[in-house]
């Protein structure tokens, strides 16, 4: 036995609204994808800051180690080559980049070492040529 079920209103608007949701799509893919690449451009921004700071209290902590007959020139090094090597794991769109490490000029007579690690990052889109910089002071043992 057939049943026939009574029909309800015109199926004529319904496939009339067929190619809103593209439309929709359409308009709201641009504004998700800026917003998304955003969120990843400014994720990768404060990891590299991160990473700076890092390198700035690997340079410092290096470089306050007691070490027999040091020099400032061997602080110095010490501190810079440390701070360099902490430093690899900045993530960079294109070129690799080596951030500038910088120390006081004599840590022997000012008792303690500054190191100072800096980057200019260039995001994706949002973040073109953020400046990046860490620094960190340690009493010389």
């Amino acid at each position: 036995m057939n049943m026939v079920m009574p029909q309800g209103p015109s199926t004529d608007r319904t496939q009339s609204q067929k190619g809103a949701v593209l439309v929709e799509f359409a308009l709201i893919l641009p504004v998700f994808l800026l917003l998304l690449f955003g969120v990843i451009t400014f994720s990768i921004a404060l990891y590299n800051k991160t990473v700076l700071t890092i390198a700035s209290r690997e340079g410092a902590r290096k470089g306050a180690m007691y070490v027999a007959n040091r020099t400032n020139t061997i602080i110095k090094s010490n501190a810079t080559t440390a701070a360099t090597q902490a430093s690899n794991n900045l993530i960079t769109f294109g070129d690799a980049v080596t951030p500038t490490i910088s120390t006081n000029t004599n840590p022997l007579t000012d008792g303690f070492i500054t190191v100072t690690a800096s980057y200019t990052y260039a995001g994706l889109y949002v973040f073109s040529d953020l400046a990046l910089s860490a620094q960190t002071t340690m009493k010389l043992e």
